[in-house]
């Protein structure tokens, strides 16, 4: 709720100055797009989650693989507790839980590299895209464009939405198109 607020405090803020450059008889052009839709269903943004998913599998099975070693040190321990000294024992379970801890460190590390992966390949298409914005920003006259998705949109006419003419013009740009699907 107070992000909301916030929002529409800080809008009314940024308006306020156009209104009165503008004069009464001419509000503002407000647009709005939705950059989670142009990341889903842009060509580059398929390409990007693809190339993603891909890296994501492979350090699924990297790690899988690393798994079931520790599963089967763990039951060759189990089995061989009554048989093995208490020294024995102890060792393996200290060279258990050495490999344990380094496959959670590898985890970790994965985890980390996989977000980082993520966060470039967005942001390269946001680049792209911001370029894009500003251009249909320029083109028609608007003063503010706003995103969607980030929760400061409570309510606007379909006709405000830019998304469908961002997201062509940046299928374009990168050599692709696509169909109406979400008009």
């Amino acid at each position: 709720m107070k992000k909301i607020i916030s929002t529409i405090l800080t809008l009314a803020f940024l308006l306020i100055p156009w209104m009165k450059a503008y004069g009464a008889d001419q509000a503002p052009k407000i647009g709005y797009i939705d950059l989670q839709k142009i990341l889903l269903q842009s060509n580059a943004g398929r390409k990007a989650e693809a190339e993603f998913k891909q890296q994501v599998a492979l350090r699924e099975r990297q790690l899988k693989g690393k798994k079931k070693e520790l599963e089967e040190m763990q039951k060759s321990i189990e089995a061989q507790s009554t048989l093995l000294s208490r020294d024995a024992l102890m060792e393996k379970q200290a060279e258990f839980v050495k490999k344990r801890d380094a496959f959670l460190k590898l985890a970790q590390e994965y985890d980390k590299e996989l977000q980082e992966k993520n966060g470039e390949l967005t942001k390269k298409i946001l680049l792209k895209v911001q370029g894009i914005i500003t251009k249909i920003g320029k083109q028609g006259h608007y003063s503010v464009i706003l995103e969607k998705s980030q929760g400061g949109i409570l309510y606007a006419p379909a006709s405000e939405d830019l998304t469908r003419q961002v997201l062509d013009l940046f299928n374009k740009q990168t050599g692709t198109t696509t169909k109406n699907r979400d008009k």
